[in-house]
């Protein structure tokens, strides 16, 4: 392993297997998806932890032709130029910089901004070939992939561990298949230690996402502030927000 190599956030719950088996699990999916034409691939982990300890344990993994390695390299340069010389040196960026040059990237909340910001627009350009993002990438951010794998079904919601709600699930699974690039996207499910349920797997694709619900709430307060801004009318506010919609809705029928 490198010695840059490093966890860019904080440390998870340990989860079934180790990383040696996982190692040998991904190397033998991402050598299948390569040869199917299968990558650029997301790989959604619902951990800091796991991401950084994923990417940096595939160190015989690269992917990137020569002629890649010199666009990511002059990129790199580019981008990093606007850090202050011993920033340039930090562990972060060094082992991140190692990582992109092979074709590989990590997306969290621990990753330095800037660096978020080199992951997303080489992935956007085809150069990262394989991502370990936790599902925040998923939000927002309009960047697909020609493959989505779950490193697993379950995650913890701040409180216990449970499996992807519908809506988690096709946010993320949404993110396979590149408008006019594939005709089809494809989402792996790796079920390592446990095979889930065929009821439990149904319940997650297929079923009913949960109901938005606004958090719009109209005060005395916010309508006083409102009137003292002469280019704002409470009225015209009030027809933008969500809350509005569904009732407009409603009104007007099917």
């Amino acid at each position: 392993m490198s010695k840059h190599a490093q966890t860019f956030g904080a440390k998870q719950p340990t989860h079934q297997g180790g990383p040696a088996q996982d190692r040998g699990v991904y190397l033998s999916l991402l050598a299948s998806l390569r040869t199917r034409a299968q990558l650029p691939v997301v790989v959604f982990t619902f951990s800091r932890g796991r991401c950084d300890e994923q990417a940096s344990g595939l160190t015989s993994l690269d992917l990137t032709t020569s002629s890649e390695k010199s666009e990511i390299h002059l990129f790199l340069q580019r981008c990093l130029a606007r850090l202050r010389g011993s920033d340039r040196q930090l562990p972060q960026v060094l082992h991140m910089s190692e990582l992109l040059r092979r074709g590989l990237g990590v997306h969290h909340s621990g990753i330095l901004p800037i660096l978020k910001e080199i992951v997303e627009m080489l992935f956007s350009r085809g150069l990262v070939k394989v991502l370990f993002a936790t599902e925040t990438f998923a939000m927002g951010v309009n960047m697909p992939a020609r493959t989505v794998v779950f490193d697993s079904m379950r995650k913890h919601d701040g409180s216990t561990f449970r499996d992807l709600l519908p809506g988690e699930y096709v946010q993320m699974a949404g993110r396979a298949g590149r408008r006019g690039l594939d005709p089809t996207g494809t989402v792996i499910l790796l079920c390592k230690g446990r095979v889930p349920e065929m009821a439990d797997l149904h319940r997650m694709m297929m079923g009913k996402p949960s109901q938005l619900q606004s958090q719009f709430r109209l005060t005395y307060t916010m309508i006083l502030n409102l009137l003292r801004v002469d280019a704002l009318r409470v009225e015209d506010m009030m027809k933008r927000s969500f809350s509005e919609f569904p009732s407009r809705k409603d009104s007007q029928g099917p």
